[in-house]
């Protein structure tokens, strides 16, 4: 497996514990936190909405990562723009929010966007063919 391989392999199973950690954790105890304080049920459900659509855009980001490294480890570059908007993505949400909490957990999101960049910035080798030629 190539170092590009790694990195994304790496990078897509960190992003795919944080989603599952975020829609099964995260997600039902804010739910139950909003619910507690009795926040009014129109602020709630479209609150409990954007935080079910944010678990979503976790997983559609990590599904794209490990694509991304499927088709490294098969020999076939991916396509880096779309993993660049993942990486910067991951990257200043993971400074912002280590910012603001002082939080080591919040580090792992920073690692993620470090991962995919330093996996995109690899040059492409020899023998691997882009994902834009037939096999």
């Amino acid at each position: 497996m190539t170092l590009q391989g790694v990195l994304l392999t790496v990078a897509a199973a960190l992003m795919l514990f944080g989603a599952a950690g975020y829609a099964l954790d995260v997600l039902p105890d804010l739910h139950g936190d909003l619910v507690e304080i009795g926040v009014r049920p129109t602020v709630l459900g479209g609150t409990v909405l954007h935080l079910h659509f944010a678990a979503m855009a976790m997983f559609g980001f990590a599904l794209m990562v490990t694509g991304a490294a499927i088709q490294s480890t098969r020999g076939i570059e991916p396509a880096r723009l779309p993993l660049a908007i993942i990486a910067v993505i991951y990257t200043v949400f993971g400074i912002m929010a280590f910012s603001r909490s002082h939080s080591v957990h919040h580090l792992g999101t920073l690692a993620m966007g470090v991962l995919i960049g330093a996996a995109i910035v690899i040059p492409r080798s020899r023998g691997i063919r882009s994902s834009r030629e037939r096999p």
